[in-house]
């Protein structure tokens, strides 16, 4: 089925009930479940979803996503149902992850414990940030896959523990890619521009990407954005120039891909 592209490993069974409307054909999971995993799923448009007791928005062509946070349940129950009847379900079973710690020293003192002016920066820019991601596609622009948005060196992981200037801070939920001042940033999968931004006190020059049903890409600390809000763009088109704008301490990228509210592992979309 061209939704799904290989990048993503089938890491479950389902059950399936018996019904006369519907069959293994028609309900479809691809992903990790692992915290920071991300499961991409697809099944008539006409079912109903639920993840434990939350139901899941479908696109209008039947594609869903589940994400799993940092600290998701070690254990969650999908559901669906068609025509009220429950018609299949599997149990989600997580092993528990330990991140890293990472410390990183050098920068500005601003950059780590903010002063009030600073601080009422930071809480108008991360509403900014909210209202941008609230943008709800019902496309689901990702079925075009996921590709690496840079070559370079990766020098921040997903869920690590951060100690900026010995101090700690919040963990770091993201993928870190340092290259050159000027590489062009190529954007993961086919979306709409929902935000850029030039001068963020913590990311700098920074633009967020909606690929639909709640799923967006961040790249931050950019040198150059060549995009503009509302601008639809392809898998593998440039949208910026790496940079070391905002909180950094040399040229690099920062990604970060969101479900909704619950941050996902970047990395695990290009395995």
């Amino acid at each position: 089925m061209k939704h799904f592209t290989s990048f993503f490993l089938l890491s479950f069974s389902i059950l399936l009930m018996s019904c006369g409307n519907i069959s293994a054909k028609d309900l479809k999971l691809k992903g990790l479940a692992i915290p920071g995993g991300l499961i991409v799923g697809w099944t008539r448009s006409d079912s109903k979803i639920f993840l434990d007791k939350k139901k899941i928005k479908q696109g209008v062509k039947g594609d869903f996503l589940i994400g799993f946070g940092p600290d998701a349940k070690t254990q969650s129950n999908l559901k669906v149902f068609y025509k009220e009847k429950l018609v299949a379900e599997h149990q989600f079973n997580l092993v528990k992850k330990f991140f890293k710690i990472q410390k990183i020293n050098g920068l500005p003192r601003r950059k780590v414990i903010p002063n009030a002016y600073d601080l009422k920066r930071i809480k108008d820019e991360r509403a900014l940030v909210k209202i941008a991601r609230k943008k709800y596609i019902p496309d689901a622009l990702f079925v075009a896959g996921f590709s690496l948005p840079v070559e370079g060196i990766i020098t921040g992981v997903y869920g690590s523990r951060r100690i900026l200037n010995g101090v700690p801070r919040r963990p770091h939920y993201g993928l870190d890619i340092a290259a050159k001042t000027g590489t062009p940033v190529k954007v993961i999968s086919d979306g709409v521009v929902v935000f850029t931004n030039e001068d963020m006190f913590f990311n700098g020059k920074m633009l967020i990407i909606n690929h639909g049903l709640g799923l967006t890409s961040m790249y931050i600390h950019l040198s150059k954005i060549m995009v503009e809000t509302g601008d639809r763009v392809l898998k593998g088109q440039e949208v910026g120039l790496i940079g070391s704008t905002g909180r950094s301490t040399g040229p690099h990228l920062h990604l970060g891909v969101m479900l909704n509210k619950t941050p996902l592992d970047p990395e695990q979309l290009f395995k």
